[in-house]
């Protein structure tokens, strides 16, 4: 990543923790109201406007989200405009807003609603307006799923066999649409890959001290050997690691394809949510990212081989002419299980973000892949190979 770039990200945290800075209105949930509403969703609908908004409760994490039902007055009824939505806007904690700033959090789930969500069918949530500014400010309008009979899916929730088949189908959708796509050096060019990706050297930064916490825990956090070797490997080679995920065949992912960011449609399908990370690699990447962060140890073992070739059975269906065989994609899974250790890791350390016990589970079941995968094995192939097709 360039000194540019990091200089930008570092600004971006400097106006994330200001508590106030010039910035379009609303960019939080409170300053959403009836009049603003009405000009953005009745613009093409003379006389209609909202007369009242029933806030309908929400959450707050490193955005602050919030379910809202609008009355219309007649000619809005008429006009069948929106009745209910899902807001989403800047959190109201600076720790948070600055973990947004530094990677571009907003700015890319923007770009995501406004220039990828159109190609993509309903594996996302129907946006209806998206603006995002400096300091991680922006303001989101999206369909409230529940109302359309949707569950998303909750950290803590049972995660299902058929929930993850589902899931590996909309990664094979979104992937194969993008898969080795000239727009990816054109107007998705900011969709970078990992080591292009804003606020990339403070991640990396930051995922080298969380080993190093862990490492120095390892009694007490229970780290097997294979999770501490893979932990050195990681912190002695992370930057030429992460440039072998721009090689092979390179498309538009989630990034963030974990359980808490998934949801199940009334007919069995699935769709993802919190499209903030967005950038692009090999598409194994994300569906190691899935099974082995989501599924429990023995789903895991029973089901992996069978996700991975469903997987490139989708793609194939999709019309992508050149899927990795099932050994290259095999082996990738394994490689890409130590992002799914890394990320969680890094969340268990960030207090507030997800329920403790959520983090905890998670934790025990990566780390039970990187031992049952052998992935300190791969990486140190991966160490000396680097990355063969």
């Amino acid at each position: 990543m360039s000194i540019a770039s990091t200089l930008g990200a570092l600004g971006q945290v400097s106006l994330a923790l200001s508590p106030k800075i010039p910035a379009a209105k609303p960019h939080t949930v409170t300053q959403v109201g009836a009049e603003w509403l009405t000009s953005v969703l009745a613009q093409d609908t003379p006389g209609a406007r909202v007369v009242d908004v029933e806030d309908r409760g929400g959450t707050s994490g490193t955005t602050d989200r919030r379910r809202l039902q609008l009355t219309w007055n007649d000619e809005g009824v008429e006009a069948d405009l929106p009745t209910n939505l899902f807001v989403k806007a800047t959190s109201p904690s600076p720790k948070n807003r600055t973990m947004v700033a530094a990677l571009w959090m907003a700015i890319n789930e923007v770009k995501f609603y406004t220039q990828v969500r159109p190609t993509l069918g309903d594996i996302a949530p129907r946006c209806y307006y998206a603006r995002a500014g400096h300091g991680a400010r922006f303001v989101l309008l999206l369909d409230d799923l529940v109302e359309l009979g949707a569950r998303p899916v909750l950290h803590g929730d049972e995660f299902t066999i058929d929930h993850a088949r589902a899931l590996v189908d909309t990664l094979a959708q979104l992937h194969a649409v993008y898969w080795r796509s000239p727009r990816l050096e054109t107007d998705l060019s900011w969709a970078a890959p990992m080591t292009g990706r804003p606020g990339f050297s403070l991640l990396a930064r930051q995922f080298r001290v969380t080993r190093r916490k862990f490492l120095a825990q390892a009694d007490e956090r229970e780290l097997g050997p294979r999770v501490r070797r893979m932990l050195r490997l990681l912190n002695e080679h992370d930057l030429d690691l992460y440039r072998t995920w721009s090689e092979g065949p390179q498309t538009f992912v989630h990034g963030d394809s974990h359980v808490g960011n998934t949801y199940a449609t009334a007919d069995g399908r699935a769709g993802l949510l919190d499209w903030q990370v967005v950038f692009r690699t090999r598409g194994t990447r994300e569906v190691s990212y899935l099974i082995v962060g989501a599924l429990t140890r023995e789903l895991r073992q029973a089901h992996e081989k069978e996700l991975i070739q469903r997987y490139l059975d989708r793609l194939a269906e999709a019309g992508v002419s050149d899927p990795p065989t099932f050994e290259q994609a095999f082996d990738d899974y394994r490689f890409f299980a130590h992002d799914s250790w890394d990320s969680n890791a890094l969340t268990m350390l960030w207090p507030g973000l997800h329920p403790p016990e959520s983090l905890q589970a998670g934790h025990e079941r990566v780390s039970a892949a990187i031992d049952d995968l052998a992935v300190d094995e791969i990486v140190e192939q991966r160490v000396k190979d680097g990355y063969r097709a």
